[in-house]
């Protein structure tokens, strides 16, 4: 992944959350159709919000200990769970939840053109997945919710519902939270386009590193070594997320 943020200006439409209205930018599988043996598959879980069949309003998040777990923060404030903390810029919240039982995704890096699978939950309640490729980290220049946030860009399809859900690298590694959608023709402001069929964006979980492990140390009153030990600084790889 690039080691420099490039600013982007979308020119078919703004970043859209995936809750309230409809929105799916691409196919997408049921999860027990591709993981054949489900229990290697990474868990995620179902956040009711509001009237999750009238509005889609229903959200996702991903286990990472067995009582916390991370989500989209814009999910996190309108669910019923314990939130445990919000990143003061990123759109990335931790919660109270029981993950007994369930898998636990340990946090992993991913590289330009290098594959990722969307991972979260559909309005069934059934677990949905999405296949396609990390491009690069971006600064959005018309979206608040990333003014001081990296927004990093897939073309694996997401979904209403899928927000606060994973993304993964091949070796099935945490590597950011879904957060939303953009429109798939937007170049950058030098012009450049990027050439991508879809954009899905996410919140690099290396770039929320040193919070994440704050968080947890903190509920749990000791380091998150184990968590965290996946991750490198951005500094000791090239083609690191961040």
């Amino acid at each position: 992944m690039f080691n420099r943020l490039l600013t982007v200006f979308m020119s078919l439409c703004s970043l859209s959350l995936l809750q309230g209205c409809f929105l799916i930018n691409g196919p997408l599988e049921y999860a027990e159709d591709t993981y054949h043996d489900e229990t290697n598959a990474p868990a995620v879980n179902y956040l009711p919000i509001g009237i999750p069949f009238v509005l889609g309003g229903h959200g996702s998040s991903v286990p990472i200990t067995p009582e916390l777990s991370l989500t989209a923060k814009h999910v996190a404030k309108l669910d019923y769970s314990s939130v445990v903390a919000y990143h003061p810029d990123c759109d990335v919240a931790i919660i109270k939840e029981n993950n007994d039982g369930k898998n636990l995704s340990s946090l992993g890096t991913i590289g330009t053109d290098e594959a990722t699978t969307t991972i979260g939950m559909g309005l069934t309640g059934k677990v949905l997945i999405g296949q396609g490729k990390y491009y690069i980290d971006v600064n959005f220049v018309d979206s608040a919710l990333f003014a001081k946030c990296p927004a990093s860009i897939t073309d694996a399809p997401v979904q209403s519902g899928m927000s606060g859900g994973g993304v993964f690298n091949d070796k099935g590694e945490l590597v950011g939270i879904i957060s939303g959608i953009s429109g798939p023709g937007f170049k950058l402001l030098d012009g450049t386009k990027l050439g991508n069929e879809r954009t899905s964006v996410f919140v690099s979980t290396l770039h929320v590193k040193p919070w994440i492990e704050k968080a947890v140390e903190s509920y749990y009153g000791e380091s998150s070594g184990v968590l965290t030990a996946n991750l490198k600084d951005p500094s000791e790889s090239e083609n690191a997320s961040f």
